[in-house]
């Protein structure tokens, strides 16, 4: 009996729970690689967060680190020119409901569909680890990304008042199924 247990292969600790692979992805004749974000990204991702929200920016650095280094999540940034220009992060860890936590994409880099592909991505993503809904919070005066999810089949699930501690906004909690 301990022969087979000798012979099973246990996951390390270090091992990735969620791995992507890194892809070339071309947009408007534009190169740009598309991977996993790293904790060398961090101050990229404050850059952009800084360039559309000002300051304070939503989520400090050590929050940023945490969710990039979190195993039950997963961060693709879009990079060009050795400079993350947008990233998305998904919460996988909510029984079969995945859960996008952030989308931003540098103010030059928005309107050309970046944002289309990154969803594509992480709606891909959960399919492949079984996930069948997918969540999201969006400040509802956010026009073109409420416009962006239902494109992709999101609906309005309830209205968080004031969830936006910034500006007290209220947030639209959306959901797609997949």
């Amino acid at each position: 009996m301990w022969k087979k247990f000798k012979q099973a292969v246990w996951p390390q600790e270090d091992e990735e729970k969620y791995p992507f692979t890194d892809k070339q992805v071309n947009i408007n004749d534009s190169e740009l690689l598309l991977r996993k974000a790293q904790s060398s990204d961090v101050d990229d991702f404050m850059t952009i967060q800084e360039q559309i929200y000002g300051t304070p920016v939503p989520w400090s650095k050590d929050i940023v680190v945490n969710e990039i280094k979190n195993r039950n999540a997963l961060y693709l940034v879009l990079v060009k020119d050795e400079k993350v220009v947008a990233f998305i992060g998904l919460a996988m860890n909510m029984g079969k409901e995945s859960h996008i936590t952030n989308l931003a994409i540098l103010p030059k880099y928005q309107k050309f569909g970046l944002g289309h592909l990154l969803l594509n991505q992480v709606i891909d993503y959960s399919k492949k680890y079984d996930y069948n809904r997918m969540s999201l919070e969006v400040d509802i005066t956010n026009k073109s990304a409420i416009n962006l999810y239902e494109a992709f089949g999101f609906e309005t699930r309830l209205v968080h008042k004031k969830y936006y501690y910034r500006n007290h906004h209220d947030a639209l909690e959306m959901v797609a199924e997949l």
